[in-house]
């Protein structure tokens, strides 16, 4: 499964707010209800960061599909699904039902509904794999690297092609456009040093300053780095 999904994760409410960051991965989500209800949903990339009241939910498991491969274990191409959550069936047809019937009886075993969840989706692999697939998912490697961040002229030089046919292949692939990739990027791994200071995150997320970070933060999490510390996030309607 490790080429094709780059983590997974069981969620469980911890907290009153979940916070959803902006996220260039498409993430197929299988979720339970206490009334025994299943069902497994796309997530596509997301751009702006999503903050909702906590649903206690017995069962919500994720699994983060690489930047770049969605269409081949999909059969949908991530700019599809920007901003969209799909059941898994507007994609697959019926059998995504069968499969989330199957799944209710691994509810208290999350390691076997991996398992379950990745032959589904690895058997619907075409036989041919997309000519680009390795292409974009060099591309999303050194655009994400905390150590040396490349522009997207740097990347498209260093992989051979044209900047333009990056661009256009990587929107297709992931969802968003390669800039957007990295900015989405950079604004997750603050977030992940978010105990350290602002100007440590920054510098660990590559900013060349504060201001950058803070204006980057603004505008992909909806609030500023303070607010979002201190918990005062929009919490949406629906």
């Amino acid at each position: 499964m490790h080429p094709w999904i780059e983590n997974v994760a069981l969620q469980a409410p911890t907290t009153p707010i979940t916070v959803l960051p902006p996220d260039p991965a498409t993430t197929v989500v299988w979720r339970m209800t206490h009334a025994g209800e299943s069902d497994v949903l796309i997530a596509g990339p997301r751009t702006r960061a999503a903050y909702h009241t906590s649903k206690d939910l017995p069962v919500c498991l994720r699994l983060r599909i690489r930047p770049g491969r969605a269409l081949p274990l999909l059969g949908a191409a991530a700019d599809e699904l920007v901003d969209r959550t799909v059941p898994l069936s507007d994609l697959t047809g019926s059998s995504a039902n069968a499969l989330a019937g199957r799944l209710v009886t691994y509810k208290d075993e999350p390691e076997q509904a991996v398992e379950v969840l990745g032959d589904f989706l690895l058997g619907r692999l075409p036989r041919r794999l997309p000519d680009r697939l390795e292409l974009v998912g060099e591309a999303a490697a050194e655009l994400a690297s905390e150590a040396a961040p490349r522009t997207v002229g740097e990347t498209a030089q260093r992989l051979g092609v044209s900047e333009r046919y990056l661009r256009r292949v990587f929107r297709e692939a992931v969802g968003v456009s390669p800039k957007h990739f990295a900015r989405i990027t950079r604004v997750r791994t603050v977030i992940a040093h978010a105990r350290r200071s602002w100007s440590d995150a920054a510098a660990c997320a590559g900013y060349t300053d504060q201001s950058h970070l803070i204006a980057d933060f603004r505008s992909l999490m909806r609030v500023t780095p303070e607010a979002y510390a201190t918990g005062r996030v929009p919490l949406s309607t629906c």
